[in-house]
């Protein structure tokens, strides 16, 4: 058996894209005791969660996430995929790569308050899985634990990815390499819509299979 297999969620149902349990590594028998110079000891447990998985990175956040979610947005909000593509490519051939994202990213408002407004805080670390629309954030607690406010800076950027049916799973580590997920609290009415429109997509991919 794996001793980095994530703790998961066997017994629960769980209507994302993914389940925020299969992102979270324990890593506390593959911590170091002893601390390499320079380095401290949330840094110890973001260098295991890297070598837990290489995709993880500390470096870039917004710009990565913006540039993940940008196709998905652009489709959003044209409810088209073929016309979102050649729209982009047309955009492009006409005025660049740079001027065509930076209009599209003005134009679709998810992007643009992704950019200006909903991604202000600023993870230890972060996974952006893009195959299965998810974005992992993962805080060290160093000294002291997540604030209400701490976590609260997270939730505009969750439900700014959920409108484009992305996930944000936000994981927190004590220093000793033990995972703690943070739930976000679901409005009834809102989830239940949700939940439908993305069986009703799912179903329709399965279908056009």
């Amino acid at each position: 058996m794996n001793p980095l297999l994530p703790v998961g969620y066997p017994d629960r149902e769980w209507p994302y894209n993914t389940d925020a349990g299969d992102y979270a590594w324990q890593l506390a028998s593959h911590i170091s005791r002893t601390l390499e110079a320079g380095s401290s000891p949330s840094k110890r447990v973001i260098k295991s969660l890297q070598a837990a998985d290489p995709r993880i990175r500390t470096a870039g956040f917004r710009k990565t996430v913006l540039d993940a979610i940008f196709f998905d947005e652009v489709n959003n909000d044209y409810d088209d995929e073929e016309y979102s593509k050649k729209l982009i490519e047309r955009i492009t051939r006409r005025y660049g790569k740079k001027v065509a994202h930076r209009t599209l990213v003005a134009r679709c408002e998810i992007l643009e308050t992704w950019r200006h407004r909903d991604a202000s805080m600023v993870p230890d670390a972060y996974l952006v899985d893009e195959a299965n629309k998810t974005l992992v954030c993962y805080e060290v607690e160093d000294s002291h634990p997540l604030s209400i406010h701490s976590i609260g800076a997270y939730s505009g950027a969750w439900w700014n990815l959920e409108y484009i049916f992305w996930d944000l799973h936000l994981i927190a580590y004590d220093i000793y390499g033990h995972p703690r997920i943070i739930h976000y609290p679901e409005a009834g009415f809102i989830a239940r819509e949700i939940r439908e429109t993305r069986k009703a997509r799912r179903a329709a991919e399965r279908d056009e299979a």
